[in-house]
């Protein structure tokens, strides 16, 4: 009884979880390159330089924020710590 007792008094602590190598690879290469992306079309839209097919454009901003967010939750910089 006094097992059982004692199993049921333990306090869970949670496991600190991190990615594998690859995840955190892949998840830190797609931040990076998406704020390259970023700051490209930040710099089309103030000068004659045309390095993203088709010119500045609010879905490469708007794409370069959404691909680094997930490039963040990928390289595990969202993950719970406890």
């Amino acid at each position: 009884m006094s097992g059982d007792s004692l199993k049921t008094n333990k306090i869970k602590i949670g496991k600190v979880h991190t990615r594998s190598v690859p995840n955190r690879i892949f998840g830190w290469s797609l931040f990076w390159l998406s704020l390259v992306v970023i700051v490209v079309n930040w710099i089309e839209e103030f000068s004659d330089l045309e390095v993203l097919p088709g010119g500045h454009s609010v879905f490469y901003l708007a794409g370069g924020v959404v691909a680094a967010v997930i490039g963040l939750w990928r390289a595990g910089v969202m993950d719970a710590k406890s």
